[in-house]
């Protein structure tokens, strides 16, 4: 067990927590707490959160992406009181656990909707004019220019408009594209036509993925609607899409390229990286410098309001 007091500690799971901005680890100190750092540098999976939490017995989680279920929630029950998700997904929290068991949990939405969006953007500019592949040609000594094309005149499908997928729906806009979307709410705000996932997939040159939760949204049969070279982004979940389908549509050429920031198992060491139409990273949808400090300062803010208005320091 640690040597530090059980109510002093604060657990990140967060993999770069306070690598761009010394701030929210000061203000944790500056509150009489002690921060405690993922020890894996990578997603933790639920039995190591279980062993950190066990070993730690922190106060509060800043939470990363890891599952944090029932059983997790309940190892802590005795010492934790309030995740603060360092993002805006959450859906890997079981709430109705952290209800039962008095805990509260906060995120931080809104502040990185520019970098995803952005790079969703990056994503899509790069896919068009196989920016990628020009490089490796550059650096091989090889002189070969393949015929890309324009975002401009272009019909973007977005699967889910929530504050990202709107502010993809505005950069893709400005280059002259036009857009469709698919949601649970119909959103009146915006130029942009709603339709279903089959109406969509159908017409569409690029679909990207800005929805929540983790249901496969493209399967083999939803991948066969695609128009033949479509363009598929996904900047949102991994599982969302069937990793081994799409590879096979890759293959088939019903894919022209895929562009993924998130992957079902991370570290991603599967089969798409030897494909050359596809764009990979390793989940760095928030990690622009401006959006991390926001997001972390954010969540250590909500982290410390909430400890502080149960007045059980």
């Amino acid at each position: 067990m640690s040597s530090h007091a059980q109510t002093s500690l604060i657990l990140s799971t967060v993999s770069s927590f306070g690598q761009g901005d010394p701030e929210p680890s000061r203000a944790l100190e500056r509150a009489g707490l002690t921060l405690v750092q993922n020890p894996h540098g990578r997603k933790l999976t639920e039995a190591e959160l279980v062993a950190l939490l066990a070993e730690h017995r922190p106060v509060g989680l800043l939470a990363g992406t890891e599952p944090i279920t029932r059983s997790a929630l309940e190892s802590a029950r005795d010492h934790l009181r309030v995740v603060s998700r360092v993002g805006v997904g959450w859906d890997n929290v079981d709430h109705a656990a952290a209800a039962a068991l008095g805990m509260a949990v906060f995120r931080t939405e809104g502040v990185l909707d520019a970098a995803v969006a952005e790079l969703t953007l990056g994503f899509i500019l790069a896919a068009l004019r196989h920016v990628p592949a020009h490089d490796r040609d550059v650096r091989a000594g090889v002189w070969k220019k393949r015929m890309g094309a324009l975002l401009e005149g272009k019909t973007v499908g977005l699967v889910g408009l929530g504050a990202i997928g709107m502010r993809v729906a505005g950069l893709v806009q400005a280059f002259g594209a036009k857009v469709l979307y698919c949601d649970l709410a119909e959103r009146d705000a915006c130029d942009c036509t709603s339709c279903d996932l089959g109406g969509l997939l159908s017409q569409a040159d690029i679909v990207s993925l800005h929805a929540s939760g983790s249901n496969c949204i493209l399967g083999a049969a939803e991948l066969a609607l695609l128009r033949p070279g479509a363009i598929v982004v996904n900047t949102a979940r991994g599982g969302l899409v069937d990793e081994e389908a799409l590879r096979e549509a890759l293959l088939s050429g019903r894919v022209g390229a895929a562009c993924l920031d998130v992957f079902e198992q991370e570290p991603y060491r599967g089969p798409l990286a030897a494909l050359p139409g596809v764009i990979l990273t390793p989940h760095i949808g928030s990690y622009a410098r401006e959006a991390r400090n926001r997001m972390e300062g954010a969540a250590v803010e909500n982290l410390l309001r909430c400890l502080a208005e149960t007045q059980r320091p």
